[in-house]
């Protein structure tokens, strides 16, 4: 008995962060509706690279976002399909879009038209800059939204650099699937359903306590340049190797910096009056000695010999993989972070991304499972004719 089998979401969402933020409702045993176009359906079943050939091809991307999940296919300016899907609103505990602010208000099928056929609704809208304000229209991509909170130049000198994660769509799908986990709880209390605002621009500039340190501290006697996230801490950083490949040193506290020095003769470099203060800063006077060592100590050997001297050492300096390598790592498969499940229409077996946590029922039993593959365009299964249930 998953968390949440008895919960049923319509997901009129496309792209990422909806998708994602309902896909790991699906995981957690609720019973999601994707609600497509007629036709083509989500934009992304169009996207590249696929698995299988031919018609019966599906997107890698698609099939990512879109597990323990069946889809109906509703055109809304066609009133029979309008009529369907209102009734599916009646049984349904959750709605989930990403139309621009006013989209769905102005289509009939907003939060205000919903509630008044299911009051303990939860309806999470998610857009790039949120339902009020001066872009509310503007379309949102992670892009924008990541340049737009400070995220892609931290310094007015710096080049901008184009990031490799798509940053502003994950934290609000992550938002979204914490705030809606929250009005199911409040829904299941009061009977009242709730309206959730998303916006991109807010889940990640919520992410912005460390990030945003110097500039909250602007004009404070101390306020420092950088802090060790961003390069300034020479004992917090990537080095390359003899290799050409890269590990990530991340000897930030006194006492792993101490065992560092000590593991390769350089007792020397060990500050014994470093303080926890010291911690954030980039070592004063200290600095250019620390850079410079580490960068001729990493340099002189390979990158796989040197995660396996200082796995030995119990220190956490640590390979960087490229996207390839990790999914091939042998802790990723320890931790069972990419496990395949079968897509029928292409005949074959396909790698998924993993649960984001994980979660013991106190039977013994998984919290979340892979119950469904991603589902082919109008393949209702379910929700469409089971009777009556969840939050009332």
């Amino acid at each position: 008995m998953q968390p949440l089998h008895d919960v049923r979401v319509l997901d009129l969402t496309r792209h990422l962060p909806g998708p994602w933020a309902t896909m790991t409702l699906g995981d957690l045993g609720a019973d999601v509706l994707k609600v497509e176009r007629p036709g083509e359906g989500d934009t992304v079943r169009a996207a590249s690279p696929r698995h299988g050939e031919g018609e019966a091809a599906e997107s890698v991307y698609f099939c990512n976002v879109n597990r323990n999940k069946s889809s109906i296919a509703l055109d809304f300016k066609r009133e029979p399909d309008r009529a369907r899907f209102f009734a599916l609103v009646e049984e349904a505990d959750v709605v989930v879009e990403n139309f621009r602010a006013g989209t769905a208000d102005r289509m009939g099928i907003g939060y205000a038209a919903l509630r008044e056929r299911r009051p303990s609704l939860v309806y999470c809208a998610i857009t790039g800059y949120g339902q009020q304000g001066s872009l509310a229209a503007m379309p949102g991509h992670d892009l924008n939204i990541a340049g737009y909170a400070g995220f892609l130049q931290f310094d007015a000198d710096a080049v901008p650099q184009m990031p490799n994660v798509l940053m502003g769509d994950f934290a609000a799908a992550t938002a979204a699937l914490a705030a809606i986990l929250a009005g199911l709880v409040g829904a299941r209390t009061s009977g009242v359903g709730s309206f959730i605002d998303v916006a991109m621009l807010d889940a990640l500039s919520s992410w912005s306590g460390i990030h945003l340190t110097s500039a909250f501290a602007a004009g404070a006697r101390d306020a420092p340049s950088r802090v060790e996230g961003w390069g300034g801490n020479p004992r917090y950083g990537l080095y390359r190797t003899r290799d050409g490949r890269y590990m990530s040193v991340s000897l930030l506290e006194k006492e792993l910096w101490q065992r560092f020095c000590k593991a390769f003769g350089r007792d020397d470099l060990f500050n014994p009056h470093e303080t926890a203060a010291d911690r954030l800063t980039t070592h004063g006077p200290r600095s250019d000695d620390y850079r410079a060592f580490i960068t001729q100590l990493i340099a002189s050997d390979d990158r796989d010999a040197w995660t396996k001297r200082f796995r030995e050492l119990d220190l956490p300096v640590m390979p960087v993989h490229t996207p390839m390598e990790w999914m091939r790592s042998d802790l990723a498969r320890e931790r069972g972070l990419f496990p395949s499940i079968t897509l029928p229409q292409a005949r074959t077996s396909i790698p998924q991304v993993g649960f984001p946590f994980r979660m013991q029922m106190a039977d013994g039993s998984d919290a979340l499972a892979m119950r469904r593959s991603p589902p082919a365009l109008d393949d209702a299964q379910g929700f469409v004719s089971m009777p009556a249930g969840g939050v009332r």
